[in-house]
């Protein structure tokens, strides 16, 4: 749900230094001789991920007619991540993510690659850094879909998709006992139904809803007494309405649709939790 600039490194260096470590010389050989077909990985999913194409790049089992997924995987898990030749550009990576914070939640903290298109399935793009996003493990183990198999399948990519210059996080405020929330994908006028569908799917993917909903709970316990003392006995409904547009506006600026933001903007709008809805939130 977060931009993230392009990475800048490049896959020939990155696959290069991780097989550099392969000790059997048989092995070292077949794995240098794919590196054609790991570039032209790279440069198709390059071009199609702009495209809403990324769903019909082929899956694979078997690489340059002798290679295969485990060992491509390999070189990821035990040459990228677990030596020090191709660690350097994992770490980097790694600690692309502003805040580190995951782009692909906007909650989490950061700690670990997601493979955008699974490597199990396109081991080709095992270490291509393109494909490489920084994530928290429960957004890396998480994701309900395994691979896109429409357009509409594709979750966001923080390196192509932007989607922060508009409001589209927003939330119901619920009139329960106690006070509940809930977030939703709300379609700006600027977006293609495409756009619409792959952020409605990236939402639903992740558990994004849930993860929000829960979270505001926590957050409006901690705010109940604050807010009574602000309603105070004069039943000061505008009070209570300026506090939560001007936390609103500074959650807002680190992220315009940070589930934070959203939470504390909507309660804002909502007359009825001004006015001493609040009282219902649980403890």
């Amino acid at each position: 749900m977060l931009k993230l600039p392009k990475p800048t490194l490049l896959t020939a260096t990155v696959y290069a230094d991780c097989i550099n470590s392969t000790q059997n010389a048989l092995k070292k050989a077949k794995l240098t001789a794919c590196t054609p077909l790991i570039l032209q990985a790279e440069a198709e999913f390059n071009s199609k991920v702009t495209k809403g194409l990324i769903h019909t790049i082929a899956r694979e089992t078997i690489i340059n007619g002798n290679v295969t997924v485990r060992e491509l995987k390999y070189v990821y898990t035990g040459q990228m991540v677990g030596h020090a030749n191709g660690r350097i550009h994992y770490d980097k990576l790694l600690l692309s993510a502003p805040h580190n914070l995951c782009p692909l939640c906007a909650h989490r903290d950061v700690d670990t690659l997601d493979h955008y298109l699974p490597k199990a399935k396109y081991p080709r793009l095992s270490i291509v850094p393109i494909n490489l996003i920084p994530a928290c493990t429960v957004c890396n183990k998480g994701k309900l879909m395994e691979y896109p198999s429409t357009p509409e399948d594709e979750t966001l990519h923080p390196y192509y998709d932007d989607i922060e210059k508009v409001q589209w996080l927003k939330m119901h405020v619920l009139q329960t006992n106690p006070v509940s929330v809930s977030f939703y994908v709300d379609r700006p006028t600027v977006w293609s139904q495409l756009l619409f569908d792959r952020v409605s799917r990236h939402f639903e993917s992740f558990e994004l809803k849930k993860l929000y909903g829960t979270q505001a709970g926590r957050e409006l316990a901690g705010m109940k007494k604050q807010l009574a003392g602000i309603y105070g006995e004069r039943s000061n409904q505008i009070a209570v309405k300026k506090f939560l547009l001007e936390t609103a506006r500074s959650k807002s600026e680190v992220y315009l649709n940070l589930w934070q933001a959203v939470l504390y903007r909507d309660l804002a709008a909502d007359a009825w939790f001004c006015d001493g809805g609040f009282h219902l939130i649980g403890t």
